[in-house]
């Protein structure tokens, strides 16, 4: 599984990008922590890196789950959009939350085809 452990990989180094932008931003606008608002600039880059981590508790499942259907190549691949995607929706986000879409849509997308195959699988070993 040697794509699919690179995006899942390339998912694990996107967290922590956006991480340290939240903390760039946290520092550049003395926004002390536990706070978490306190400048626009701040709060977009805290509130894309908050949903990325949302994002991530039902990618990573099903992009382990779904490469049983899909086969290593083509997991690794719609995991690798999904990276895209993601990447795309925080660095959008972070200039204008309102242009993020694009970005959402690629990375959902990407999810819903590694969730569909997840459930696939999981369900075809039932019957």
């Amino acid at each position: 599984m040697v794509y699919t452990s690179l995006a899942a990989l390339m998912a694990v180094f996107l967290t922590l990008l956006f991480m340290g932008r939240v903390g760039k931003m946290r520092g550049k606008h003395d926004i002390k922590a536990p706070a978490c608002s306190g400048h626009e600039e701040f709060d977009r880059a805290f509130r894309a890196h908050t949903n990325h981590v949302e994002q991530m508790v039902m990618f990573l499942p099903s992009l382990f789950l779904g490469v049983a259907v899909l086969g290593d190549i083509y997991a690794g691949a719609l995991g690798m959009v999904w990276c895209a995607g993601r990447a795309m929706y925080f660095y959008a986000y972070c200039g204008e939350a309102s242009k993020r879409s694009t970005g959402m849509m690629v990375s959902f997308m990407a999810f819903i085809v590694l969730f569909g195959a997840a459930v696939w699988g999981v369900i075809s070993q039932l019957i």
